[in-house]
């Protein structure tokens, strides 16, 4: 009888055609490796404090057992959340890549090479187009799939052909997970762990979906001090690793917290609201404030995530799109990084 990590490496190359034997073995070869080093990383370098992983993972097998998809989302704080956070899982879910996660990565970041093109395709990324863009584009449009196969059908149609966008065929529901804040958000003191609001592409996962998949929200906190978005010398050098962090009564505590999953009701309403909107409605000021209120309900999950770490009320500003039209003329509030105070500014239809 063959060991379970043999099976699990033999069923993702039976299960998972793609481009060939080579393309196959690639993909399980990144994702173990990946899913190590991340471990490795965060327990051999940091105080790490992880609620709700255990639970985590029984939902996962919980989901795959009933054919369920699973939506994670979480604030995003620093270039390397995905994939270091996955490092909590336990190691023998790092050698099955059918339980592991499809995500949506920037394309300006993660596929402007042939190399870095192919690795994060193997890495189960999806390349997503940003500023300006749009929520329908082929990378949402296969996250809601790959969540939910059965919407096919029902999807509008796009014209995106880009095959980086798009996943296997086929595929029995996945884990896909989302950053919704669409940019890694430092913000200096005092607002250090207020997020932004959320963009529409979660929108459009909940509410087209023909079945909703099981939805986990996530917090997180300490990566953006390891990869903080200021630093100009030794940028892309973990601050962990640089003397005398790696000795373990300075190491930098990492706090992670996974919420319970969503109820199936928690967007009855707003679901059934969209199936009444006509096809020619999708695009109307109806559909833009209805997309608005689901992202707002699902900020507000990882909200609550957030509250029951004990962190200080979140600045009321951060949640509303608006705000964020004019953030850099506002005292008061400092964000770090390439984009800094100049970077999101609100697209109506976009919100």
């Amino acid at each position: 009888m063959a060991h379970p990590t043999i099976a699990n490496a033999l069923s993702f190359l039976n299960q998972y055609p793609r481009t060939g034997s080579l393309w196959r073995l690639g993909g399980m070869t990144v994702m173990s490796v990946t899913g190590l080093l991340s471990r490795t990383f965060l327990y051999g370098f940091h105080n790490v404090n992880a609620y709700g992983v255990d639970q985590f993972v029984q939902v996962l097998e919980r989901a795959k057992k009933e054919g369920r998809g699973v939506l994670t989302v979480s604030n995003h704080i620093s270039v390397v959340d995905d994939p270091v956070m996955w490092g909590l899982l336990p190691i023998r879910k790092m050698f099955n890549p059918t339980h592991l996660r499809w995500g949506l990565g920037a394309e300006n970041i993660c596929f402007t090479t042939k190399f870095t093109s192919n690795f994060f395709s193997m890495g189960q990324v999806l390349a997503t187009a940003r500023f300006g863009t749009g929520v329908y584009q082929g990378s949402v449009d296969s996250a809601i799939l790959l969540l939910s196969p059965s919407s096919r059908d029902s999807l509008p149609k796009t014209s995106d052909t880009d095959a980086r966008r798009f996943p296997p065929a086929n595929l029995p529901p996945q884990w896909i997970h989302i950053f919704p804040e669409s940019l890694v958000h430092q913000a200096y003191p005092p607002h250090q762990t207020s997020m932004k609001y959320f963009h529409w592409g979660v929108s459009r996962i909940v509410l087209e979906a023909e079945q909703l998949p099981v939805i986990v929200p996530i917090f997180h906190q300490g990566l953006d001090d390891v990869f903080p978005e200021d630093r100009e010398n030794l940028k892309y050098i973990p601050r962990t690793v640089v003397f005398p962090k790696w000795k373990k009564e300075n190491r930098l505590k990492l706090n992670f917290r996974f919420g319970a999953p969503l109820s199936e009701s928690f967007f009855a309403k707003e679901r059934e609201q969209w199936k009444d909107l006509a096809d020619a409605q999708h695009d109307s000021e109806e559909s833009w404030n209805l997309r608005s209120k689901v992202a707002g309900l699902v900020r507000e999950a990882v909200a609550d995530v957030r509250k029951s770490m004990g962190l200080s009320d979140e600045d009321p500003r951060f949640k509303d799109p608006y705000f964020w039209s004019n953030v850099s003329k506002l005292s008061g509030v400092k964000i770090a990084g390439k984009y800094g105070n100049s970077s999101v500014k609100v697209v109506e239809k976009e919100g």
